[in-house]
C-alpha cells in the first residue's frame, strides 16, 4: 500500500540544469495554455454553432423545497470586480479577518475568519467552529464568491464561526526560512497532496482550535481537493490525534477516483501520457503553469477574464451555469478567487501515469464509464495462493478446458489489476482506515453530482458502502446525498446550494450535538 506521509525531498538540480528547465518549462507552459485557451475557444463555438450554449442558461427559478435563492448582494449594480476578499464580506455587512499561520515545514498560510462585527468576541467564542476547505486551483474566496447564497454566509448566520483556510501558496508564495526568489526555488516547491494533508491542513485546524479555547474539535467541510487532503490525512494513523479534533466531515464532490472527463479532455490525456522528463520539460519543476496567476492578476477584473474563464471552465470541468446565477458579475467574482499557485509535483499527482499512487491511474476502462459500472459493488476475491486451480482423483495432472484457461487469465488481469490499485492512495476495494483507532473515526456526509463527470462521486460513495462496512454504517455514520444535476462546482457555487447542502449540513449537526 501507498505511503500516506509526504515523500522525501528530490535532489536540486544545479544552476545551469536548472536555467534550461526554467526556461523549457516557459515555452512549454506557454503553448500548453495558448493550446488549452483556443480548444476551449474552439468548443464553445461548437456550442454555439450546434445550438448546445442556448440550453447552457441559468434557470429561471433555481428554488428548491426548502430554499429560494435571494439577491446574492445589494445592489448588484454597484458591486465593483476585486481581488479583495474582504470587500465582498463587507458588502453582506460582514467582515474578514486574514491571518498568517506557518506549518511544520515552513510554510505561510492564510486563514480567513467571517465575522459579524456586530457580535461581541465574548459571543463568537461559544460558537461551535466550522472549517471550509477549498480545492485544486483555488481559494478560501471560492467559496464566499456568491454572496448571501453563500456556504459561509449561511453558516454564520446559523450561529457558527466561520473559518475558511487556504493551502500553501495561494497567490503568494511565503515561508518562514527559505527566501530570495522563491518562484524558482525548487525546495520551495517540491510538495504535493500529501504534504497538504500532513502539513496544511492540520495547521489550519490547530490554529482555529487555538482561538476557540471552549471547543476541542471543528465541523471540517472540503471540496475536491479539500475531501482528498481530509481523507489522506483521516487515513493516517501517524495523524490519528487529528483525527479526535473533527466532529463530522462533510465531503462536497470528493476527488478520490477520476471521472470520464480524463478519456474526453486532450489536455488530460497528453499530461498524463508524458515520462517524467517530458513533463518536467514542459512544466518545469517549480510552479505549475504560474502564467495562469500573472494573468489573473493582471486582467482579473476585466470582462475578458471573466469570458475566457467561461470558456475554459466550461471545457476543463464539463460546467454548465444552469444552477449558477443569471448575473455576470457574480460568476465574474467566482472565477476570480481562482488560479491559484500549485506545485508542478501536485499536478503530476493528480495527472502523470509515472506516479503510481497518483489519482490518474484509478482511472477505469473506458467501457465502464459508457456503461455506467464504474461504481459497482463486487465482492473481494477469496482465492487463496495455496488452493490448487486444478486436482484429479487420480493424482494425474488433468488436462485444462479452454474455459479454465479464460478464467486463469481473467483472473491474471484482475490481480494485476488489484495490484495496481493497491499501489494508490485510495485502493478501492481495501480498507482505508483498517489501521484506524474505530473511536476516533469521523462521521462524514458526502454530497455527490449527478452530473459532475471530473470525479466519479457514486465510485467513493460505494467504497464508503460497502467496503469500509467495518467502520462506517449508513444508519450510524455515514450518509450519501445524491444531487442529481449538480456539476462539480455547483456544490459551491449553486445558487440553491444553500438549500441544498447547507440546509442538509446544518440538520446532520444539529442532531449530531442533540439540539
Amino acid at each position: 500500500m501507498s505511503n500516506l506521509n509526504p515523500t522525501a525531498r528530490t535532489d536540486l538540480h544545479g544552476r545551469v540544469l536548472t536555467f534550461f528547465i526554467v526556461l523549457s518549462s516557459a515555452i512549454g507552459s506557454f503553448l500548453f495554455v495558448s493550446s488549452v485557451t483556443i480548444g476551449a475557444n474552439i468548443y464553445h463555438l461548437r456550442d454555439v454553432l450546434s445550438g448546445r450554449e442556448k440550453a447552457n442558461r441559468p434557470r429561471e427559478d433555481n428554488s428548491v423545497p426548502n430554499y429560494t435563492p435571494v439577491e446574492p448582494y445589494p445592489d448588484l449594480k454597484k458591486l465593483k470586480i476585486t481581488r479583495d476578499l474582504r470587500y465582498y464580506a463587507q458588502r453582506l455587512d460582514l467582515d474578514l479577518e486574514e491571518r498568517n499561520i506557518t506549518t511544520k515545514d515552513g510554510y505561510v498560510l492564510i486563514l480567513h475568519r467571517l465575522i459579524d462585527p456586530k457580535v461581541s468576541e465574548e459571543e463568537r467564542a461559544q460558537k461551535p467552529p466550522i472549517v471550509l476547505q477549498h480545492g485544486l486551483l483555488s481559494c478560501s474566496g471560492a467559496y464566499l464568491a456568491p454572496g448571501k447564497n453563500s456556504l459561509p454566509y449561511y453558516f454564520l448566520s446559523q450561529g457558527y464561526d466561520v473559518w475558511m483556510g487556504n493551502n500553501r501558496c495561494g497567490f503568494k508564495p511565503q515561508h518562514s526560512s527559505l527566501t530570495g526568489k522563491l518562484m524558482h526555488d525548487e525546495h520551495f516547491w517540491d510538495w504535493d497532496v500529501r504534504h497538504l494533508a500532513f502539513y496544511d491542513l492540520p495547521c489550519i485546524i490547530d490554529n482555529v482550535l487555538a482561538h476557540k479555547p471552549r471547543h476541542d474539535k471543528v465541523f471540517l467541510v472540503g471540496h475536491s481537493q479539500g475531501c482528498t487532503q481530509t481523507l489522506i490525512m483521516l487515513r493516517n494513523e501517524q495523524l490519528k490525534e487529528y483525527h479526535g479534533k473533527i466532529h463530522h466531515f462533510f465531503a462536497l464532490a470528493p476527488a478520490a477516483f477520476p471521472g470520464k472527463l480524463f478519456y474526453e479532455r486532450r489536455f488530460i490525456k497528453f499530461i498524463h501520457s508524458k515520462s517524467p522528463r517530458m513533463y518536467k520539460a514542459i512544466f518545469g519543476n517549480c510552479c505549475f503553469l504560474a502564467m495562469l496567476t500573472q494573468l489573473r492578476n493582471l486582467i482579473g477584473t476585466t470582462p475578458v477574464f471573466s469570458l475566457l474563464s467561461y470558456h475554459i471552465f466550461k471545457y476543463l470541468f464539463g460546467w454548465n451555469i444552469r444552477n449558477n446565477y443569471n448575473s455576470k458579475k457574480v460568476i465574474h467574482v467566482q472565477f476570480l478567487f481562482n488560479a491559484s499557485l500549485v506545485s508542478a509535483k501536485l499536478m503530476s499527482w493528480w495527472l502523470s501515469y509515472s506516479v503510481e499512487e497518483g489519482f490518474s491511474n484509478q482511472l477505469q476502462p473506458k467501457q465502464a464509464y459508457k456503461e455506467g459500472t464504474t461504481a459497482d459493488f463486487t465482492p473481494l476475491n477469496t482465492r487463496t495462493d495455496d488452493s490448487p486451480a486444478n486436482t484429479a482423483a487420480d493424482g494425474e495432472k488433468s488436462a485444462v478446458s479452454n474455459e479454465d484457461l479464460e478464467k486463469n487469465t481473467h483472473q491474471a488481469q484482475h490481480d494485476n489489476d488489484q495490484d495496481k490499485d493497491n499501489k494508490t492512495l485510495f485502493p478501492y476495494k481495501t480498507e482505508w482506515f483498517a489501521s484506524t483507532d474505530k473511536k476516533s473515526i469521523v462521521p462524514m456526509m458526502v454530497f455527490v453530482g449527478g452530473e459532475d463527470f471530473l470525479v466519479d462521486g457514486l465510485r467513493f460513495a460505494t467504497h464508503m458502502k460497502h467496503y469500509e462496512r467495518n467502520f462506517y454504517s449508513q444508519s450510524k455514520n455515514l450518509e450519501v446525498v445524491e444531487l442529481a444535476e449538480y456539476n462539480h462546482l455547483d456544490v459551491i457555487w449553486a445558487s440553491n446550494c444553500i438549500g441544498t447542502i447547507g440546509m442538509p449540513i446544518h440538520d446532520k449537526i444539529t442532531a449530531s450535538r442533540g439540539v
